[in-house]
């Protein structure tokens, strides 16, 4: 019988962790209802995968391994399938399943045409999960990496409906939106790191190499340094005598940093702060509503219901301010409160949002009127990177500048001063 692991929380609120023992993942949802226990997240436990699958003779584990030609290969890095292969398996799998091709079958016939071997092992992983008599969505969440809880959360609608090659469409359509909100977001913050990056090591350049040539040539004079220039040069003396520390304490900042962030008081922190930064947060507002939006209305129109579209909604938000928030909304929702009063509760929505939320629920079409706003979100994040992108990039280059400029007027002081001096 397979058995589940799953999250659940108690009458007081509290977290409950285990395992159970079900015929089917409704049963085993049903055993935990009996507990008085409420269903956060519930997950067929996975087996041991078969290292050789099939193909593959380990010789270290999954690192090095002889594949199916008897050649030695190496393994690096985790090797998770990409968004582009994650689309193109799905739109092939429904395009299979839509020309009547079974489902065991189909699954064996992608597996082969996977570049990933994790993939590809997953696949044959999942085939063999539902030759054994379980779900497609039940051996899906085996594998939450590669499957998302929301990919899983459409598949088993799709499943229970009878249209999954449908519903694979939309999950298509939707992985490939959240794609390029990502890239976006991407693209909006790689190039101040980029300028940061460069700023540091021209800097490091001129306090390295530059300004002690000048210093030397400075003390064949004799003569007595500027205020400025002098503190620029010992600077530059102390920051090559202790390179080490700078960097190290660069570094160890950024490692602190990664260490803080990652405990769940920092994570609040930063996630709250982050929303309240000029431009940025008025960004990441606008892709958590518009992907927040895209979101429910590919639950609801697969036939997810709207409690657990939120708590999927609420775990891949990806900000915890925003996660506790879509949280909040499924608490109202279950006391009472209607959809749109829940959402009105916070800044995170707009007037707009709310109005056309509160439309969709009194004509029974939520899930057009969230379509709407999503597309509309989509070209108001295209608009709101190219606006952050267009102030950061005066900012970077007077602040680069400003140093730069700062550095090279110290040096030349003594110049101006002699010239000066030779004027008068």
């Amino acid at each position: 019988m397979p058995t589940f692991t799953y999250k659940a929380k108690d009458a007081r609120g509290r977290m409950r962790t285990g395992t159970i023992e079900a015929r089917s993942k409704g049963d085993a949802k049903a055993q935990i209802s009996r507990r008085r226990l409420q269903v956060v997240s519930l997950r067929l436990k996975a087996g041991k995968a078969d290292d050789s699958d099939g193909e593959e003779t380990p010789i270290l584990g999954e690192i090095i391994f002889r594949d199916a030609n008897g050649d030695i290969q190496i393994a690096l890095g985790n090797q998770n399938p990409t968004t582009k292969e994650l689309i193109v398996f799905t739109k092939q799998f429904s395009t299979m399943l839509n020309s009547g091709v079974p489902m065991i079958q189909a699954l064996g016939i992608l597996a082969k045409q996977q570049q990933s071997r994790v993939f590809r092992k997953a696949l044959r992983k999942i085939q063999s999960i539902v030759e054994n008599g379980s779900t497609l969505s039940d051996a899906l969440s085996t594998f939450p990496q590669i499957f998302d809880s929301l990919y899983v959360a459409m598949v088993e609608a799709g499943e229970a409906s009878g249209n999954l090659d449908t519903i694979l469409i939309k999950l298509v359509t939707y992985i490939e939106k959240a794609a390029k909100i990502k890239g976006q977001v991407k693209s909006a913050m790689m190039y101040p790191v980029i300028v940061v990056v460069v700023a540091i090591g021209v800097i490091t350049g001129l306090l390295a190499f530059v300004v002690p040539t000048f210093a030397q040539q400075y003390s064949d004079t004799g003569r007595q340094l500027p205020g400025l220039t002098q503190i620029v040069i010992d600077f530059s003396n102390n920051f090559i005598e202790n390179w080490y520390i700078y960097f190290g304490s660069l570094f160890g900042g950024i490692i602190l940093f990664n260490f803080w962030v990652k405990t769940d008081k920092g994570r609040k922190a930063f996630d709250a702060m982050i929303l309240r930064a000029p431009g940025l947060g008025i960004l990441l507002k606008k892709i958590a509503v518009g992907r927040f939006c895209s979101t429910m209305s590919s639950m609801l129109t697969s036939g997810v219901n709207l409690l657990e579209a939120l708590t999927i909604c609420a775990s891949s938000a990806g900000n915890k301010t925003i996660e506790e928030f879509i949280l909040g909304v499924r608490s109202g929702l279950e006391k009472g409160s209607s959809f749109s009063d829940s959402l009105s509760e916070g800044n995170l929505f707009p007037e707009m949002v709310i109005s056309m939320v509160t439309v969709g629920e009194s004509t029974g079409a939520l899930d057009d009127m969230l379509t709407k706003v999503s597309e509309f979100y989509e070209e108001e994040v295209d608009l709101a990177v190219q606006t952050l992108l267009s102030m950061i990039e005066p900012i970077m280059i007077v602040f680069i500048g400003g140093l730069v400029g700062f550095i090279v007027i110290a040096m030349y002081l003594p110049v101006f001063e002699m010239a000066g001096g030779i004027a008068g």
